[in-house]
């Protein structure tokens, strides 16, 4: 008798989950083409610059000073058009804030050299 019952219940079971199954699934998804991957992919990598630039301890600092709340600041960058991050991006590296040691060792070097052609110094000839 139990025996008999849980065969039933098995059954209709694994009826019900075959006729399920063979419904077909609606999905609302298409193909996407290349350039749509790579504007989503460029619009990626703007973001993550500005915001490698934005957690910068000196950038923080001087964006908490002008009054901006990072938490503010890190909606708006995720509200910028596509434009708007390319154009903020090419700010970024037209306007360095700080640079590298190197390239002012380098600037340094070249003003010390001028310097030295003009005969305004003779740090050269010392050594």
């Amino acid at each position: 008798m139990l025996k008999s019952l849980f065969k039933r219940l098995l059954i209709t079971f694994l009826v019900l989950n075959i006729a399920v199954i063979g419904f077909p699934s609606f999905v609302m998804a298409s193909p996407i083409d290349t350039m749509t991957v790579i504007t989503m992919d460029e619009r990626t990598s703007h973001i993550d610059r500005i915001r490698s630039t934005m957690a910068r301890d000196d950038v923080r600092s001087t964006l908490i000073g002008m009054g901006v709340n990072p938490v503010q600041a890190e909606l708006r960058l995720n509200a910028l058009t596509d434009a708007e991050l390319v154009m903020l991006n090419q700010q970024l590296d037209e306007l360095p804030a700080g640079g590298s040691a190197l390239g002012v060792l380098g600037a340094v070097l070249l003003v010390l050299i001028v310097l030295e052609l003009l005969g305004v110094t003779n740090v050269f000839t010392k050594l």
